[in-house]
């Protein structure tokens, strides 16, 4: 090695070793130059992963704000198609077939943002006559940007244009998508324990159902409240953690009711009950049972301040979607004195079958029992 070249060498820092953030430049001299940038805030200094979460944010913000526009799948860009899946679903799909990609027509589409190809969704008709989400699917770096909504959204248009209701699986430690879907108004009507090939392999099977039922859903500006696009009503399950919530609605709904009422199992009624949420807030609440071969609602309501925000009836349709899927008829009673709620209950289909005098308690009072056909 020469002088100068073993100068230059002496000269050259030395690398830190094992870095995973080192930056390379270089000096006037024209040597190699590293340096390690803070892995955590220093004053006035900010850190790498605070620089990159700024950076998405920024990005995020961007997209949020740009058009979703869904492309029909056609020869040109199956193979744009072929990309998009293997990449959202590794090691899922790499020996499907695409060559009749092109003929799904609109039970396929791509999503593109800023031009960019960013999610998929391609459904079919099952046996079983449901439109069936074979495939959804975003990008990692363009979730959380209501990519997913659209093309859940255009799925539901096409169910109801075809008259059919919609399903699809869900694998079981997939929280966050289980909590999505049910945001749209699906809802579990079993769990399969032998799905998929890798683990887990459980998956539970989502429905929404698209009925007449639905279409009733309106009532002087209400809103179901089942769209996580318009409008911000959350219907969650019981759980451990939110039984306390469930308490408090009751005993606030229902003062002097419910005071010694044992709450301990509450996490275990499944379907038979769901909380409602706005802007993170419980602000409702449904408690359903059987009851002479039918679906009975035993308990329904919703904080005074967010009544006719479209609380009740995303509660209701909840009872009415799993009524259809258990073929039951569904039941409830009313206080003959509460025209208002008689009335929200007969634009959604119910009917007054019977008059009991004295069905309520302390002080005794009548009320009409009203039933809704979901069997015909």
């Amino acid at each position: 090695m020469s002088k100068r070249v073993s100068g230059k060498a002496k000269r050259r820092p030395r690398r830190y070793a094992g870095s995973t953030n080192e930056q390379l430049d270089h000096d006037t001299n024209g040597a190699e130059v590293y340096y390690r940038m803070p892995q955590t805030s220093v004053e006035g200094v900010p850190s790498v992963d605070e620089i990159i979460d700024g950076i998405v944010e920024t990005c995020r913000m961007i997209l949020r704000e740009s058009p979703v526009v869904l492309g029909e799948i056609t020869r040109s860009n199956v193979w744009t198609l072929k990309w998009l899946i293997d990449t959202i679903f590794p090691h899922m799909y790499g020996g499907k077939p695409y060559d009749k990609a092109h003929l799904l027509g609109d039970y396929g589409r791509i999503a593109y943002c800023t031009g960019m190809p960013v999610g998929a969704v391609i459904c079919n008709v099952e046996e079983k006559e449901n439109l069936y989400i074979s495939l959804i699917g975003t990008l990692t770096q363009y979730r959380g940007c209501g990519i997913g909504s659209v093309l859940l959204d255009h799925a539901i248009k096409l169910g109801k244009n075809i008259k059919k209701n919609i399903a699809l699986h869900v694998r079981v430690n997939n929280v966050n998508a289980k909590r999505f879907y049910q945001k749209f108004g699906f809802i579990e009507t079993k769990l399969v324990n032998e799905f998929y090939v890798r683990e887990p392999r459980g998956a539970h099977h989502l429905v929404k159902y698209i009925n007449t039922t639905e279409d009733m859903m309106s009532v002087d500006g209400e809103q179901p409240g089942t769209s996580a696009q318009s409008n911000p009503i959350t219907l969650c399950e019981v759980t451990k953690e939110n039984v306390q919530k469930l308490k408090m609605l009751m005993q606030t709904l229902f003062p002097g009711m419910f005071t010694t009422a044992n709450f301990e199992d509450a996490h275990m009624i499944g379907n038979f009950g769901r909380i409602a949420y706005k802007n993170d807030e419980p602000v409702g609440f449904i408690v359903c049972r059987f009851m002479n071969s039918m679906l009975y609602i035993s308990l329904i309501g919703t904080l005074p301040e967010y009544k006719r925000h479209g609380v009740g009836s995303a509660l209701l349709h909840h009872a009415l979607n799993y009524a259809t899927t258990v073929k039951k008829d569904i039941q409830l009673h009313v206080q003959v004195g509460n025209t208002i709620a008689q009335q929200f209950y007969q634009k959604h289909g119910f009917i007054e079958t019977e008059r009991l005098e004295t069905y309520y308690n302390d002080p005794p009072r009548a009320a009409f029992l009203y039933t809704k056909k979901i069997c015909k």
